[in-house]
């Protein structure tokens, strides 16, 4: 996949990855708006009421940092489901190119392909925090390193043909490991911070002294 492709792709999976954080964190301030004035009405301590004020402006940093997982893990269910195979050959493309007898039978072994996809990895999640979060994401949801490299040394002949075969290959089998429905992002971890902070609200209004 062409680098400019595969900087279009990226800045798409960054629009939903921002824009969870946005819509979770604007959605943490408003419904801690709403349950302040409602548990407010119901706190008969002074002490509840500023416990109840602290969960009300605390409480939407909480949402920031939900929206940002939510929003990886969308960003990355994205790619890998539209663009994982481009995802894979931009990567594998990167490794050949940095590392030209990766697939040599001396240096195709899994441990030194690992570190070599690490060192890698690491250069282009530092080339935006958009890329970190997406690579973060990534390899917490597969262990996109550990799979490449046992395809990669398990398909080290590809090596005899064309780079661009070779990267074809390579991508492919790597793709045919991702179980795209395990990337999905996980509605329970919202749910629960839901629950905790109306309860939070609730329990500082009517029961602290």
């Amino acid at each position: 996949m062409a680098i400019k492709s595969i900087l279009n792709v990226t800045a798409l999976a960054g629009v939903k990855l921002s824009s969870r954080i946005i819509a979770y964190t604007a959605f943490g301030i408003v419904f801690n708006i709403i349950l302040f004035f409602v548990c407010a009405s119901m706190a008969s301590r002074q002490h509840g009421g500023t416990v109840l004020i602290l969960v009300s402006l605390l409480a939407p940093i909480a949402y920031f940092f939900i929206g940002q997982k939510q929003g990886a893990a969308a960003a990355v269910h994205f790619i890998v489901e539209k663009h994982g195979e481009d995802l894979s050959r931009f990567v594998i493309g990167k490794l050949l190119d940095a590392y030209p007898n990766i697939l040599d039978s001396a240096q195709a072994k899994s441990a030194i392909i690992q570190e070599k996809l690490n060192t890698l990895i690491a250069s282009l999640s530092e080339q935006s925090r958009i890329n970190k979060a997406i690579f973060s994401s990534l390899m917490s949801k597969f262990d996109f390193v550990s799979v490449a490299a046992r395809v990669i040394e398990t398909n080290a002949t590809v090596a005899k043909g064309s780079r661009e075969e070779a990267v074809d290959g390579i991508s492919t089998a790597i793709h045919n490991e991702f179980d795209v429905d395990d990337l999905k992002p996980d509605l329970q971890t919202p749910a629960i911070l839901v629950g905790g902070n109306i309860a939070l609200s609730v329990i500082s209004a009517l029961l602290l002294p």
